[in-house]
Formats: structure tokens, sequence, C-alpha cells
């Protein structure tokens, strides 16, 4: 009975952090260790290892304490989401986000104390990395920022309630991820991971902003005054398209830079562009329907503009690593 009490709290953990979400710190964290790589700097796999995983301990720091959270203000509003109809009001990404606390796999208490293991486990990681590996004197510092942004974001200053959570949600997974990456690899700061997210940087908060909008009814219920609430669902899907241009046009300085990139290599962008220009398409025909349903949408539009712009955003990095590993093999089987 222990051991299936035990099964269950560890499959609701997992459900409630949500393993796709992992790819929005996994393949930025890489793109800014193969930017070091290409710089100049040897690559030191043994470190990369060791704080992917501290990435990867803190990504569930953030994603569970913020799932806890919803569903903790959710039950002290009265909302009982075994109900059915109830689901709706927290629709974004995956259906039945809250399944493992509505069905008693684990509790609110359990994940919480769960969140805060994985900031211990973290912490030694950091300081080896520093004081053993001597990533250098950012490191640990580097490693806090990311600790203040998750635990903030729902807990303590509650930015996310307070319409300052894309910030941090954008300077966290957007910029500290990459800026890590590089320069746990290199041992200096540069402009050039700066440069590099850019992109990423802006299609992150263009998809905060625009996963906000299911959620719309849920937010306005527990008082989440985020971006979405305050500016509504229709002025918040009017910066799709805008920000979509934004980060297309971020692309152009990463042409320029003295990477020795074969222009031809950057061929590769169209992949994301063309995901992000399908959800541009979908998102203006969402907006028309909130119109003439008067601030209403169906679950299918919701469902479509997510899917593609999730997909667009997270192939910014994949297309970016890939770009720059076809350098590293040229340059490594070239005879000149």
């Amino acid at each position: 009975m222990h051991w299936n009490h035990a099964s269950d709290i560890l499959s609701g953990w997992i459900e409630l952090s949500g393993l796709p979400k992992f790819t929005t710190t996994v393949f930025p964290f890489l793109l800014g260790s193969v930017v070091a790589w290409i710089d100049g700097s040897p690559f030191n796999g043994l470190v990369f290892l060791i704080s992917l995983l501290a990435v990867f301990l803190l990504s569930s720091f953030c994603f569970v304490l913020n799932a806890s959270s919803i569903y903790a203000d959710l039950r002290r509003k009265g909302i009982d989401l075994r109900v059915e109809g109830t689901s709706a009001l927290h629709s974004t990404a995956v259906s039945g986000r809250f399944n493992a606390f509505v069905k008693g796999r684990i509790s609110v208490r359990q994940a919480d104390i769960g969140a805060y293991l994985c900031v211990l486990a973290a912490l030694p990681l950091g300081v080896l990395l520093q004081f053993y590996f001597k990533t250098g004197v950012l490191t640990l510092p580097l490693g806090l920022i990311g600790i203040f942004i998750a635990y903030s974001y729902s807990r303590g200053m509650r930015l996310s309630y307070h319409g300052l959570g894309e910030v941090a949600l954008t300077t966290g997974v957007g910029w500290l991820t990459v800026f890590s990456g590089y320069y746990l690899q290199a041992r200096q700061v540069s402009w050039l991971p700066t440069i590099v997210a850019l992109p990423w940087v802006i299609d992150v908060f263009k998809l905060k902003l625009t996963r906000n909008i299911p959620d719309f009814e849920c937010d306005q219920l527990i008082n989440r005054r985020n971006l979405a609430v305050r500016m509504g669902k229709r002025v918040t899907a009017s910066l799709y398209a805008p920000l979509t241009i934004c980060a297309w046009l971020a692309f152009i300085p990463t042409l320029f830079l003295d990477l020795g990139v074969p222009y031809p290599f950057f061929v590769l962008l169209a992949i994301p562009i063309f995901f992000t220009a399908r959800s541009v398409l979908l998102i203006q025909t969402f907006r028309k329907s909130l119109i003439k349903m008067g601030g209403s949408e169906t679950k299918e539009q919701i469902r479509g503009i997510t899917k593609n712009a999730f997909t667009g955003m997270i192939l910014i990095p994949v297309a970016l690593i890939a770009i720059f590993l076809l350098k590293i093999i040229v340059t490594a089987v070239s005879p000149f």
C-alpha cells in the first residue's frame, strides 16, 4: 500500500511537471552551449550534463509550483474541478492539467515539497560547477536568479498576478537559459548569446501572451492580473502579428555575426518561420471570431493557434542549433 501511494505521488509529480514544457528550457540552454562552442570555447561535456540536470530540476520547481499555486487558488475560490464543465476554466496546452490533484494522486503540499526538494538538489550542482569545475564567478548568481524568477512567478512577489509574469518568464526562459548555457562553457560574459537569443526571447513573450487567452476566465477568477487580463483578449491577440514580425527581424543580426557560418545554412530558419506564419493566419481568423461572437472563442481555434505557435517558437533554438552544428561539422571535416 505504501509503495502504491509513493507510485501515485511520483506519477502525479511527472504529470504536473508537464514534460513537453522542458523543451522550453533544455533547447535554449543547449543553444547557448553550442554558441560558446562555435565561438571558440572547448566543449566540456561533463559541465554540460551537470548544468543540464540543474536546469531540469529548476524547471520542475517552476512548473510544479505554478500548477499547485493555481489549483490552490481555485480551491480557495470554491471551484471544484471534479464538477463537469469546470475544466474549461483552464484549457492551455493539455486538457486535464490538474488531474493529478483532482484524482488525489498527489496533494498541493506534496507537490510543493517536491518542488523545493528540486531546488535543494540543484544548489550543490551549482557549487560543484563553480568551485570544482571553475565555470566562473557568475555560476551560482545565475542559478539563484533562476530560482528567484521561478519562485516569484507564482509565490512570494507573485509576479504573474501583477502583470509582470510575462516579463519574468521572458527573462528566465528567453534570455537566462541561453546566456547560462553560453557562460558555463565559455566562462566569460559576451553579447553574443543575447544577440543570438533575440528571436527566441521575443517569441517566448509572444507565446506567453497568447497562452493566457484560453486561461482568461480562470485568471480573472483567481485575480491573476496578467497582461492578457489587463489588456483584454482582442488587444492581446492584435499584438501577435507585430511581435511575430519583430521575432523574424531579430534573426537579421545573427546573419552578420563573425562566426563564419555559410549563408545557405540559414535557410533552416524557414522552418520556424513557416509555423509562426501559420499561427499568424490563425490568429487573424481568431480575432474576427472574437468580434463576431462577442469575445468568445472555440477550443479548436485556441488549440490550432497554440500548437502552431508553440511549434514555431521551439523550432527557433532547434534551427539555430542545427545551423551552428552544421558549421562545426563542416569546419571539422574540411581539409582547409
